[in-house]
């Protein structure tokens, strides 16, 4: 009987979702990935397979594919990870590691490597709020910034396979270092890691301890710091409107440069931090050129979690190679 696999994986953990012929989740596990290197997360990634198999009590060779969504850069072929910034990884050699894992305890069947964002947008688009819509924008801030886009139903993937990377489109030229290793991308003003090293800056300046909380070092709350700015308080207040004015402009230039018929918008950040989201969704129409703004809506996500796993295993079974 048919089976596939989707997996999501993150700088701080990994999931693994299990299907049957009609798309229902069967099997699921969850493990902790921070700091694990590239051949670690291979080997998670085979122990993750086994265990969810044994739960729906099938043979892992009777899988028919496995998807794995990484938040990474890749190659044209998909097998090469070229730059992942929130797992530390550069031109890592990742399909040969997670078939030399896989293999041959959970047979041959098709794998594919795909884009984080990539998998969520066609989650997305098969199970959650853009079923219907053909061409869309889809921006998620979490750790990082990331994006994709549909064209015409297809995911649009560019010239080398990195279309959608809309986290490293430049607002400073020269500014900020951000974790890919170049200056003044908005992820570095506006992406979670970024906020939080600027907040905890901003907190131990100004002694603003509510916005401290324990951990390996300063670390701050984003809850916080962000009912901070909701109030008012100046230096977050500057913070919130300094990044959302980066972030607003690089998404609707990019409305207007690709006319999506819907923007969607996701991730950590925009669903847990109420002013910052408010905030940026309050500048963003009026920055999208006229023509292009009255056929552009503006939706959340439904699948959450679920979106990324299913995605990546609808991508592998439609696609795999």
């Amino acid at each position: 009987m048919t089976r596939f696999a989707g997996f999501d994986i993150g700088g701080t953990n990994a999931r693994v979702r299990l299907y049957d012929a009609d798309w229902t989740p069967i099997a699921e596990r969850r493990q902790g990935t921070r700091g694990a290197q590239p051949d670690a997360i291979a080997d998670t990634i085979r122990e993750m397979l086994l265990a969810a198999c044994e739960d729906a009590q099938i043979s892992p060779k009777s899988l028919s594919s496995v998807g794995v969504g990484v938040a990474a850069q890749l190659d044209p072929t998909g097998q090469i990870v070229l730059n992942a910034p929130n797992l530390g990884w550069r031109n890592v050699e990742f399909g040969a590691l997670l078939r030399a894992a896989l293999y041959p305890d959970c047979g041959e069947h098709q794998t594919r490597i795909v884009n984080d964002l990539n998998a969520i947008l066609w989650g997305e688009h098969c199970a959650g709020a853009v079923q219907t819509a053909k061409n869309v924008l889809a921006v998620y801030v979490g750790t990082g910034v990331g994006g994709a886009l549909l064209c015409e139903g297809t995911l649009f993937q560019g010239a080398s396979g990195i279309a959608g990377e809309i986290g490293h489109s430049k607002v400073v030229p020269g500014g900020r270092l951000c974790g890919c290793g170049e200056r003044g991308c908005v992820e570095a003003y506006a992406g979670g890691v970024h906020l939080e090293q600027l907040a905890v800056e901003i907190a131990t300046r100004h002694a603003l301890d509510e916005i401290l909380r324990p951990g390996d070092g300063p670390v701050a709350d984003l809850k916080a710091a962000d009912r901070l700015a909701a109030e008012g308080q100046p230096e977050f207040d500057k913070l919130w409107q300094r990044a959302t004015d980066y972030l607003a402009l690089v998404i609707a230039n990019a409305c207007t440069l690709l006319n999506p018929s819907v923007l969607l918008l996701g991730g950590g950040v925009l669903e847990n931090l109420n002013d910052f989201r408010a905030r940026l969704l309050g500048k963003v129409p009026a920055l999208v050129l006229e023509a292009a703004r009255h056929e552009l809506t503006i939706c959340s996500p439904k699948l959450g979690d679920d979106a990324g796993v299913l995605g990546a295993a609808r991508l592998a079974a439609e696609f795999g190679h």
